[in-house]
C-alpha cells in the first residue's frame, strides 16, 4: 500500500486494524503462558489495583469483552489458582501464584509493546492518545442534528 493510499483510509479503519493486530499479536505471544489478551488485561488490572470488586472489574473490561467471556476468563484464572475471591459478587485479587505469573506474562507483554511502539516516540504516542480521548469525548455528547431530529 502506498503512503498516499494509507492516509486515504479513515481513522475507523486504523482503529479497528490496530486493535485487531494487538489482539492477534498479544494472543500469539501470550500463548506460551496459556493466556489471552483478555486474561492478561484482567491479571494486570488486579495487579495494578490490588483488590477490586468483580463488578468494577467487569465495568473496566466491558469495552473489550462480553460478559460471558469475562466470566469464563475469571473462572479459568481462578481454577489455575492465580486469582481469589468471589466472582460476580465480591472482591477479586491476585494470589501469590498469580503475582508470580503476572511477572512472567508482563515480560512477554513488554516485548509485544516494544515491537508495537517501534518508530513511535513518547510524544507521538501521547498525541495519539489525547486525540482519541478527544474524539471519544466529542462523540459522547449528543449531536445537535440528532437532538433536532428527535425534537430536542
Amino acid at each position: 500500500m502506498t503512503t498516499k493510499a494509507k492516509f486515504e483510509l479513515p481513522i475507523g479503519y486504523w482503529l479497528k486494524q490496530a486493535d485487531k493486530m494487538l489482539t492477534e499479536q498479544i494472543n500469539l505471544a501470550q500463548s506460551v503462558h496459556h493466556v489471552s489478551r483478555t486474561d492478561w488485561q484482567i491479571l494486570n488490572l488486579l495487579h495494578e489495583n490490588g483488590r477490586i470488586h468483580s463488578e468494577q472489574l467487569l465495568v473496566t473490561m466491558r469495552p473489550f469483552i462480553e460478559v460471558d467471556q469475562f466470566e469464563k476468563s475469571i473462572n479459568i484464572l481462578m481454577e489455575r489458582g492465580w486469582i481469589a475471591g468471589e466472582a460476580g459478587r465480591g472482591d477479586l485479587q491476585l494470589t501469590a501464584a498469580g503475582q508470580t505469573q503476572h511477572g512472567h506474562i508482563l515480560a512477554t507483554q513488554t516485548e509485544v509493546r516494544q515491537r508495537a511502539m517501534q518508530g513511535i516516540s513518547q510524544d507521538e504516542y501521547g498525541t495519539v492518545v489525547r486525540v482519541l480521548q478527544q474524539i471519544v469525548e466529542n462523540l459522547q455528547q449528543p449531536a445537535s442534528f440528532v437532538a433536532n431530529q428527535l425534537g430536542g
